[in-house]
């Protein structure tokens, strides 16, 4: 493997990735260059070769890769040859190599008539005249590029072509090398845009069913534009601060060249995780608003399955893109707006909920002040009434308390007098009965059995019940014999009758 070509690629990876705003394994993996840096391809069919480049990939990034490669391999080749013989001549193939790689240095916009026009399968060649003095420019261009950019080349159609020259190795026929193609004069762009708007129109793309809806509070914003001018900042500015995550691509966005870039920023996004996806740009012409006109970009936007919603402005005719998108404003402004505004109605309805709540909340209140003034009241003239009644029972009562201590004046006299005699007889009754309990104490004192056991005599019993015979016991039961401090306890070992 070739490291010095290896560090190459993926300096010249980076430097892509960073201008069209994507990560840099969307350009190639790490497997792709390695392969590249080992094979060290010369032409497309051998770089085609390689897994991870299909034929779109070459058309984006395939001249690119072969010119380091030839740029790598022709500094060798010199440098080896230089060591042995600086007179040492180049051979053909390595001469016009090394020639191509110096013409990549001069890039340019070249405006011309076609003159010739020969279309094949996978390319075409055509040649373009100069207006004032008829010189003609031999031009390339792979047809991929060609199907890209939309324009339907015909004999004496003015047109600018972007590219580079370059030399075919095998015959030595000089070409500009066209990389798009865009038409010139407002007359043919505006008779392109009509013929792909009614065709468009015809498939559907433009009816209202097909649209998506703009989800209500959306977050995660998918952002196409450029990173320079004041559109970009436009729209932050005037974008609410209601916690919106931007993912931003940045993309050219002027004339005809922008729509690759349109192109591989909308495929970065697809799957991504988004709400919706914003394209944005200022005011143009119908000239520099070429890319907004392009079918493949507009088919591209219809079938991508987030919303989208677009701000571009125009002078005059509507960009076929915003025709196709699922929300179409004027301004970049304008599309800030559409994004706030379920944000801004969610703020206003919890403001007028607040407000109904502090008025509810306020009634409620209102209302059970009147209840509580209403029951105070209700509570006062009932307490009046208790009171008013207490106060006459409170009088009668006093009258019949002074009635009552009169009668119980009169009532006391008569009974101090009966309880008097009847103490007197009370007396008497208890001194007769202390006399009847004494003579009883002494008999049941006389006829105690607990007394007749301090004479020496003994109770005897079984299970509780007195012996009086032996027939009521046998031998081996327990007997209790009862005496005047306790109870003995034994067993009969022997009976005599």
């Amino acid at each position: 493997m070739d490291n010095n070509l290896l560090q190459k690629l993926k300096d010249w990876r980076k430097d892509t990735a960073n201008k069209e705003g994507v990560d840099c394994f969307r350009v190639f993996h790490n497997t792709t260059l390695e392969a590249i840096a080992s094979l060290k391809p010369k032409t497309k069919e051998e770089l085609m070769s390689i897994k991870g480049i299909k034929e779109r990939r070459f058309d984006k990034y395939g001249e690119s890769i072969l010119a380091l490669v030839n740029s790598n391999l022709e500094n060798v080749l010199y440098d080896a040859e230089n060591k042995e013989s600086k007179d040492e001549p180049y051979t053909i193939s390595k001469y016009l190599r090394f020639l191509n790689i110096e013409f990549r240095k001069y890039k340019a916009r070249i405006r011309g008539e076609v003159s010739s026009l020969n279309i094949k399968d996978g390319y075409l060649f055509f040649s373009l005249k100069d207006k004032d003095n008829e010189s003609v420019l031999s031009c390339f261009m792979w047809k991929s590029n060609y199907d890209l950019y939309g324009v339907s080349l015909e004999i004496g159609m003015e047109v600018i072509v972007d590219g580079f020259p370059e030399i075919h190795i095998p015959n030595g026929k000089f070409n500009f090398k066209a990389s798009n193609v865009e038409l010139v004069g407002e007359g043919e762009l505006k008779k392109a845009y009509e013929k792909l708007k009614q065709k468009l129109e015809k498939e559907g793309l433009f009816s209202p069913e097909r649209k998506k809806s703009i989800p209500d509070f959306p977050q995660n914003i998918g952002l196409i534009t450029s990173e320079t001018g004041a559109v970009i900042h436009d729209f932050l500015t005037n974008l609410g601060k209601y916690g919106f995550q931007i993912k931003f691509i940045n993309s050219r966005v002027e004339g005809q060249g922008a729509v690759q870039n349109l192109i591989s920023a909308i495929d970065y996004f697809e799957g991504k995780n988004i709400d919706v996806l914003v394209i944005i740009r200022g005011g143009g012409s119908l000239e520099s608003l070429q890319a907004f006109n392009n079918e493949i970009l507009v088919k591209r936007i219809a079938e991508f399955k987030i919303p989208v919603i677009c701000g571009i402005g125009h002078e005059k005719d509507i960009p076929l893109m915003s025709l196709v998108t699922d929300k179409a404003v004027s301004t970049p402004t304008a599309v800030a707006v559409v994004l706030n505004k379920s944000w801004e109605q969610a703020v206003n309805n919890l403001s007028i909920i607040e407000n109904n709540l502090f008025y509810k909340y306020q009634k409620t209140l209102d209302l059970a002040i009147h209840h509580t003034e209403s029951l105070s009241n209700n509570l006062l003239r009932f307490f009046n009434n208790i009171f008013q009644t207490f106060d006459k029972l409170q009088h009668v009562i006093e009258n019949n308390l002074s009635k009552i201590a009169y009668e119980l004046k009169s009532m006391g006299k008569t009974m101090s007098l009966l309880s008097q005699s009847l103490l007197e007889i009370l007396k008497r009754e208890f001194e007769n009965k202390s006399k009847m309990l004494d003579n009883t104490e002494k008999q049941l004192k006389f006829f105690d059995p607990v007394h007749q056991l301090a004479l020496g005599y003994s109770i005897v019993s079984v299970a509780g019940k007195i012996i009086r015979t032996t027939k009521q016991v046998s031998i081996g039961k327990e007997l209790d014999i009862q005496v005047s401090d306790g109870i003995i306890r034994s067993i009969i070992n022997n009976i005599r009758k």
